[in-house]
């Protein structure tokens, strides 16, 4: 028998505890076309994957070498 994992998907104060960012930062990254949420909860949060942790991560090391957020896509 295989077992299917339901990934549980993070809201943005999640995704912001988890990535040691602001909330509005994550929402600049979203404003910016750099993270987009996995999908809408009924209420309408923003839900976010396990990837957008990776992404944030990936933004934060660019940043950390000197590139701004307009020349990360």
């Amino acid at each position: 028998m295989v077992e299917m994992s339901v990934e549980r998907k993070l809201k943005v104060g999640e995704l912001a505890e988890r990535t040691n960012k602001t909330v509005r930062a994550l929402r600049l990254y979203e404003e910016r076309g750099l993270l987009t949420p996995a999908e809408r909860s009924q209420g309408g949060f923003r839900l976010y994957s396990s990837h957008s942790v990776k992404r944030v991560s990936l933004i934060d090391r660019l940043q950390s070498v000197g590139m701004s957020l307009s020349e990360i896509y």
